[in-house]
């Protein structure tokens, strides 16, 4: 549960940040759609070449 929460709250930040930047909407939910499913992949892949 906490990765699935760190990757929601990345996604949050970084699509705010896009919203802030650009100002439209698609691309800010692209963005935080894309840093949250990375940061779930990333983690999964560090947990299984640990294994």
């Amino acid at each position: 549960m906490p990765l699935f929460l760190l990757g929601l709250a990345l996604g949050a930040i970084s699509g705010g940040i896009t919203y802030l930047i650009t100002v439209d909407g698609p691309t800010a939910a692209l963005a935080a759609l894309i840093a949250a499913v990375l940061t779930w992949l990333g983690i999964a892949a560090l947990v299984l070449l640990d294994s």
